[in-house]
C-alpha cells in the first residue's frame, strides 16, 4: 500500500514539485515484493492521480481496508465513506450554521481523511482573501484529526498535503501535521487534553468492545450493557464540542431503538437538539460489506438557556450509478417526551402516515397481555443431544425455517445442522416449551420484504409431543395472561401484515428483531382488532385481510 501511495505522490509531481513524500514512520517488516506488486502498485497510483483528491481518497482508503484482514476490518467498525456522503453530511453542518472561515473543526476517527480533506478545501475557499502563508496557521490551528492506525493516520497527512499543495506551493512550505495518532477515547480523558471546537464530523468507528473501569466511568451516562465504539464517540464529540457547536456523524441507526442506546437517547437529548436525520435508503454502492442500516445526523449542543423542542428534518438518500445522491424529504417531526424510549422516525415518506398513526397509539404487546422471549435452544451448545432418531426422552426442534413467509407452520429441519429431535437430559427443563405461543424469525435484513415474519407454533404439536424446543432464531411471543385480549392467530396475523412491518421499520435498524424492539412497537387499542378477528375466523381471502389491518394501523382515531 505504501508503494501504491508512493506512485501516486510522484504521478502529482506536476503539482508538488517542491516536496517529496514523507514516507511513513511505521516500521515495517522488510519483505522483497516481486516485479508484479510493484507493476500493480505502480499502475493504481497513476490511476488514482487521475482523478481528483476526494475521489482518490476513498478509493485508495477502499483498497487499504479490503487488504486488512477481515476480523481487524470488522471488529473495528472501518468502512470509509462514500464522498457524496462526505458532501451531503457537510452540506448539513453548514446548513446548521457552521462558518469555514472561523470554525474550530475535529474528526475524532478521520480513517483515511475522507472528511479533512474535503473540510480544508471548504475552509481554503472559504480564506481566499488570506495569504497563503495564513491560509496555513489557520488549518493547523482549526483543523484536527484523530486516529488509532498510525497507517490510516499517514494517509490522512497524504491526502491533506494532496488537496492543498497550491497553497503549499505558493507558501513555499508544507503543511503541518494535523492528525494525533492515539487511542481517541483516552486521549481526550486525560485532562491535558480539553480542547473544545465549533465542530465535530466523522464516520466513528463501531463494534462491541470491553472497557476498562476508566473509560467505563469516563462515558458512565450514555452507556448500558453492552458498550458499542460509534455509541461512545457519539458521546465523545458531544463532549467535545463548544455550546451551540456542531456535531455531525455518520452511524448505523441501530441507536434510535436498540435497548443498549437507550442510556445514549437519553444523553443525546439532554445535551444536544437533534437537527437532521438522513437514512441510507441502501448498501448497494455505499457500504455493501456492512449489515447495518446507516444514516447520517446533525446535532446543535445546548448551551442550556434555550429551551427549543426538538423538530427533525428527515430525508431518505440513495446513491444514483453516477455516484451522486438522490435526496427525498420525509418531513419534519417532534421526538417524543419519553427521552429514552426508541424515536420512531419514518425511514422514507411512505411512513410518514403510518409514524403519525403510531403518536396516538397508547398499546402494546404487553397490554395485549405478552411478553417477548428468545428461544431457548442455542444449538451448538447442546450438538451431542441433537438426532435426526427419535427416542422416547425426544423432543421436536422448532428451528427458524418452520416459519414460512406468509404465517404457516411447517415442522421441518432442512437447512445445515438442522436435527429434528432434541434428546432431553436431566436439567433440560428450561429448554421446553409446553404451551402454544406466536414464532418471530429473529434474524430478518431491511432488504426482505417484510422484517416481522410470524406464525403460531399450533396446540396439537403438544398434544402429540407434549412439549418441543424452540431454536435461539426464533423469538416466542408469550402470553401471560390466561385469556390475552388479543388471541394469537390474530396478533400472529396482524404481526405479518404489510402495514405492521412498515411500522416496525420505523424503529428498527439492525439484522436482529429484538425483543426490546417489539415490546416497544406501538400498537392499536384490542377492540379495533375485532373485525379482523372475524375474517380470520372466515377464512377470508389475504387481500381482504391486508386492508383490514392496513386500516386498523392508519386509522386510529
Amino acid at each position: 500500500m505504501q508503494r501504491v501511495i508512493n506512485s501516486y505522490w510522484n504521478s502529482n509531481q506536476n503539482f508538488l514539485p517542491f516536496f517529496p513524500l514523507q514516507l511513513s514512520s511505521i516500521q515495517f517488516p522488510f519483505v522483497e515484493l516481486d516485479d508484479s506488486i510493484e507493476a500493480v502498485a505502480n499502475v493504481i497510483g497513476k490511476a488514482a492521480a487521475e482523478l481528483d483528491v476526494i475521489k482518490a481518497s476513498f478509493e485508495l482508503g477502499n483498497l487499504y481496508t479490503s487488504i486488512l484482514p477481515e476480523k481487524l476490518r470488522s471488529d473495528n467498525g472501518v468502512f470509509y465513506t462514500p464522498p457524496a456522503l462526505t458532501d451531503r453530511l457537510l452540506n448539513a453542518v453548514e446548513n446548521a450554521g457552521v462558518d469555514w472561515t472561523s470554525s474550530s473543526v475535529a474528526d475524532p476517527a478521520c480513517g483515511g481523511g475522507a472528511f479533512l480533506a474535503p473540510i480544508a478545501l471548504r475552509i481554503i475557499s472559504a480564506t481566499d482573501y488570506l495569504s497563503p502563508e495564513e491560509q496555513l496557521k489557520h488549518l493547523e490551528q482549526n483543523l484536527k484529526g484523530y486516529e488509532i492506525d498510525p497507517f490510516s493516520a499517514w494517509l490522512t497527512e497524504v491526502f491533506l498535503q494532496i488537496a492543498v499543495k497550491d497553497v503549499m506551493n505558493l507558501a513555499g512550505r508544507r503543511i503541518k501535521p494535523i492528525v494525533t495518532i492515539c487511542d481517541t477515547l483516552s486521549f481526550f480523558s486525560s485532562k491535558d487534553n480539553q480542547r473544545k471546537f465549533d465542530v465535530v464530523i466523522g464516520n466513528p468507528p463501531y463494534g462491541k468492545l470491553t472497557l476498562n473501569k476508566e473509560v467505563r466511568g469516563e462515558y458512565e451516562e450514555s452507556l448500558y450493557g453492552h458498550a458499542n465504539l460509534y455509541g461512545l464517540f457519539t458521546h465523545l464529540a458531544i463532549n467535545l464540542v463548544k455550546p451551540e457547536g456542531i456535531v455531525g456523524y455518520l452511524t448505523p441507526t441501530s441507536f434510535l431503538s436498540g435497548e443498549y442506546f437507550k442510556k445514549l437517547r437519553m444523553f443525546i437529548r439532554k445535551e444536544t437538539n437533534p437537527l437532521t436525520i438522513d437514512f441510507v435508503a441502501g448498501r448497494k454502492g455505499v457500504f455493501e460489506d456492512v449489515l447495518q442500516e446507516t444514516l447520517l445526523a446533525v446535532y446543535k449542543k445546548k448551551n442550556h438557556l434555550s429551551n427549543e423542542a426538538p423538530v427533525l428534518e428527515i430525508s431518505e438518500i440513495s446513491t444514483l450509478p453516477n455516484g451522486r445522491l438522490k435526496i427525498s424529504s420525509v418531513g419534519r417531526y417532534e421526538l417524543s417526551i419519553d427521552t429514552c424510549s426508541p424515536w420512531i422516525l419514518p425511514r422514507d415518506i411512505k411512513h410518514a402516515k403510518i409514524v403519525a398513526s403510531m403518536s396516538n397509539m397508547k398499546d402494546s404487546l404487553s397490554t395485549y397481555g405478552y411478553k417477548v422471549s428468545t428461544g431457548q435452544l442455542v444449538w451448538n451448545r447442546h450438538k451431542k443431544q441433537l438426532s435426526d432418531k427419535k427416542s422416547k426422552s425426544s423432543f421436536p426442534i422448532i428451528w427458524a425455517e418452520a416459519v414460512s413467509k406468509d404465517g404457516n407452520f411447517e415442522l421441518k429441519a432442512e437447512k445445515a445442522n438442522h436435527k429434528k429431535w432434541f434428546h432431553f437430559k436431566k436439567g433440560n427443563d428450561f429448554l421446553l416449551t409446553t404451551k402454544s405461543c406466536v414464532l418471530l424469525q429473529r434474524t430478518t435484513s431491511k432488504e426482505q420484504e417484510k422484517r416481522l415474519i410470524t406464525t403460531v407454533l399450533p396446540d396439537e404439536l403438544f398434544k402429540e409431543y407434549t412439549s418441543a424446543v424452540v431454536e435461539n432464531h426464533l423469538n416466542m411471543i408469550i402470553p401471560t395472561v390466561s385469556n390475552p385480549t388479543v388471541n394469537l392467530k390474530t396478533l400472529s396475523t396482524f404481526l405479518n401484515s404489510k402495514v405492521v412491518n412498515d411500522a416496525f421499520r420505523t424503529i428498527s435498524g439492525s439484522v436482529a428483531v429484538s425483543a426490546y424492539e417489539l415490546e416497544s412497537l406501538p400498537l392499536p387499542a384490542p377492540s379495533k382488532l375485532k373485525r379482523l378477528n372475524t375474517l380470520i375466523n372466515n377464512n377470508a381471502d389475504s387481500d381482504l385481510i391486508e386492508k383490514e389491518c392496513t386500516k386498523i394501523y392508519t386509522k386510529t382515531k
